[in-house]
């Protein structure tokens, strides 16, 4: 059978609006969930042996406060995460470093950078985080494979102040940031309820 030329415009229009009518009466396909946010519990930061320290964070569900032979202070991380450089670990330390005067602090170590060479501090600065006054500083040490970043929390203790430091390879540090800020940030002084929650 021939088909009129004119009819085949026709045809092509109805075949068309078929086809649209049959992909219009196929299920919706489900939007790709997003990756889910990772469940945080507050810990304390309580040594085996001693009193525990002013402070709590907030931290991945399945990571845990511990203390690791031969190394000092706390490493909270996962249980398989072995310290000094997996960067799934937060280093908790003392240091001797008054925070009587932050902006001080801020200023000293800018003007160290200037002439060390070995390291570099593109980011210092003073931060209040749980109503401490603190001081936040990213680090950069190291070349080729031992390139590594910090970023590391000041905060007040008594007469001096205890550090929270992230760290990673340089190339990973960019990637690993914002973990690093969820959980530096979230320090609040023991016995407080998390900001926003009374």
């Amino acid at each position: 059978m021939k088909l009129h030329p004119v009819r085949l415009p026709i045809l092509a229009a109805s075949l068309a609006m078929l086809a649209l009518s049959a992909l219009a009466a196929l299920p919706a396909m489900p939007a790709t969930a997003p990756t889910p946010e990772p469940k945080f519990h507050r810990v304390e930061l309580k040594p085996e042996k001693g009193a525990a320290l002013p402070y709590t964070l907030e931290v991945p569900q399945d990571w845990q406060v511990r203390q690791v032979e031969n190394y000092p202070g706390l490493w909270i991380g996962p249980a398989d995460a072995k310290p000094p450089e997996d960067p799934r670990l937060i280093w908790v330390r003392g240091s001797k470093v008054s925070l009587a005067n932050p902006t001080e602090i801020v200023t000293n170590i800018k003007t160290n950078d200037a002439s060390h060479p070995e390291w570099a501090a593109p980011r210092v600065e003073t931060r209040t985080v749980g109503g401490a006054n603190c001081v936040l500083v990213e680090m950069e040490t190291g070349t080729g494979g031992k390139a590594r970043t910090s970023l590391t929390l000041k905060v007040p203790f008594q007469t001096v102040s205890v550090d929270f430091i992230a760290s990673s390879a340089r190339a990973e540090f960019p990637k690993m940031l914002p973990l690093y800020e969820r959980i530096l940030f979230s320090v609040q002084p023991a016995g407080n309820p998390p900001a926003g929650k009374k």
